[in-house]
């Protein structure tokens, strides 16, 4: 496969899946997590895909996608009410 024709599959792709993250993103609260891990779990699994497909061209695809998934799982495993933070220091306990 020619490298013009990957980037012209590759480049309108990687787009779409931006936009679909920024979609995603959005959302606001449990719906954002359920959203988000879903995705982020979809988008590792199809990253890996493209890093064992072994073009460059997929490959660096792959490490996107990848990276994608790694901001959506953390954003999916984000807390909902954040009243209660475990790293302060209470001197009377």
């Amino acid at each position: 496969m020619s490298s013009y024709f990957q980037l012209l599959i590759l480049i309108p792709l990687l787009v779409i899946c931006y936009q679909i993250y920024a979609f995603t993103s959005s959302r606001k609260g449990k719906d954002r997590q359920n959203r988000c891990q879903k995705l982020g779990i979809g988008y590792m699994t199809i990253g890996i895909l493209g890093l064992v497909w072994r073009e460059p061209l997929f490959a660096f695809f792959g490490i996107i996608l990848i990276m994608f998934g790694f901001r959506l799982l953390a954003n999916g495993l984000d807390r909902l009410n954040k009243t209660v933070f475990i790293d302060c220091y209470d001197e009377e306990k």
